[in-house]
């Protein structure tokens, strides 16, 4: 278990530190507007901001808690994806049509294939969805937060080091076919390695990626449920404005009038971008019954970043490409730009959180594992495109894929403490309750 930073040698307090990790992202916020025309000196300075958000973390990685620079750092990541594209890939016609905050509550494409979150339609500007059940909304969270709590246990009990060291001897036997003697003999396992213990570490492994899925899930149902009090707060909060100031939209008090119309606009233009929300795409469309891995990454997956992705990553490249060989990008260029982006942003996380002393850790490092394992998809979607893109042998295929490349994905979240950090969890606080352990979010492992 990784053993977090004290309290009193943190370089500053938390709460400072997250204000200094959100603060780019703010002073990007004002100094985007107003936008008329393209200014150089306007267009440098989010440059600088932009940077500057993605440094923060990196500058102060590893000298607070896991929880708290793994939270600033997807902070960081997110916002300066959107301050990228605001700077380097949308016209001025674009950032016209709305300010860079707006941007930000904008991640997903619509799928109208996909089931969606709740089955509701955006009604009439003035009307109210009636049907949104907070029961349902908690029973999702509630069942969702029991299954990662059995993950976790499970995941723990089972011996959660077994990746690690299946994954150490695997790099052993590398290193002494490379000839690299002492390496191979640091990552040497100390009991020999059998293909049941290989197995059992597969689906381990496979039941992590699982638990990433369960987290991100929890998080986002709590998101619905917030949006949901709020959706309910707005019909009394538009009632409010309206009986407050009913009588002066009747007088020749223009500008009373206008700002009285400007906060209800204010108000149904939150409430129609709820109703999207809620009639957007679920977050995971069943991706472990996927038919290809295109179909796993590609729509079943949550799609946050793709569209990021495809901006920063793939329309520079397509530009290039057409440039200097006059001609179409291959199929697989969307993919691996992607992919490569996708890793650089997990590599990016997981060294914000955990320094460099744990990321470039002897005798196994965390660094560049899961990088690997993006690009690797990259080529396991080709092959699958070519021979195992439908049906039954699309989903083996699919799987397989997985079960092949996930300790990639899965080692160096473990090597650096993620399970361990403090999170809301029923059976840590019944068992920190009962050992009198004060803070009760902590891991029992």
């Amino acid at each position: 278990m990784v053993t977090t930073v004290m309290a009193n040698s943190y370089p500053m307090s938390i709460p400072a530190y997250v204000a200094t990790a959100m603060t780019p992202s703010f002073i990007f916020m004002v100094l985007s507007l107003p936008v008329k025309r393209r200014n150089i000196i306007q267009d440098a300075l989010l440059a600088v901001l932009w940077f500057t958000g993605l440094a923060i973390p990196i500058y102060y990685a590893g000298q607070f808690s896991y929880l708290c620079l793994i939270s600033t750092s997807v902070w960081a990541w997110a916002t300066s994806m959107k301050m990228g594209v605001w700077v380097f890939s949308m016209s001025m016609e674009e950032r016209r049509q709305r300010p860079f905050v707006f941007t930000l509550s904008d991640w997903r494409k619509r799928n109208v294939n996909a089931p969606k979150t709740l089955e509701l339609e955006p009604c009439a500007t003035s009307d109210y969805v009636n049907d949104i059940k907070f029961g349902s909304l908690l029973w999702a969270l509630l069942k969702h937060e029991i299954l990662f709590d059995m993950i976790d246990f499970t995941f723990n009990y089972a011996d959660a080091q077994r990746p690690i060291r299946v994954f150490s001897a695997f790099m052993s036997k590398i290193y002494s076919i490379l000839g690299q003697t002492e390496k191979a003999a640091s990552l040497a396992p100390a009991e020999p390695l059998t293909w049941g213990c290989i197995a059992i570490s597969v689906l381990m492994s496979m039941l992590f990626c699982v638990y990433i899925q369960t987290q991100l899930q929890v998080t986002y149902d709590i998101f619905m449920i917030t949006y949901a009090v709020i959706y309910k707060c707005l019909p009394t909060l538009e009632r409010w404005q309206l009986g407050k100031d009913s009588q002066k939209l009747n007088t020749k008090n223009i500008a009373k009038s206008k700002a009285i119309l400007k906060r209800i606009r204010s108000i149904r233009a939150v409430k129609s971008y709820i109703e999207s929300t809620f009639s957007m795409q679920v977050l995971f469309d069943s991706p472990w019954t996927a038919r290809s891995l295109r179909d796993f990454w590609g729509r079943r997956w949550h799609t946050f970043y793709n569209d990021c992705f495809y901006r920063l990553g793939y329309k520079p490249i397509r530009a290039a490409v057409q440039l200097f060989f006059n001609c179409k990008p291959p199929r697989w260029l969307p993919a691996l730009s992607v992919f490569v982006m996708s890793g650089i942003m997990h590599e990016y996380f997981l060294y914000a959180a955990t320094g460099s002393s744990l990321y470039f850790g002897s005798p196994l490092p965390a660094c560049g594992l899961q990088f690997m394992f993006f690009v690797i998809q990259v080529c396991g979607i080709s092959i699958g495109d070519r021979f195992f893109s439908r049906g039954f042998l699309g989903q083996l295929y699919t799987v397989l894929c997985m079960a092949i490349s996930c300790h990639l994905f899965v080692v160096p979240y473990i090597l650096t403490g993620y399970l361990y950090m403090e999170r809301f969890s029923f059976y840590r606080i019944a068992v920190n309750y009962m050992r009198g352990n004060p803070d009760l979010f902590v891991s029992i492992f």
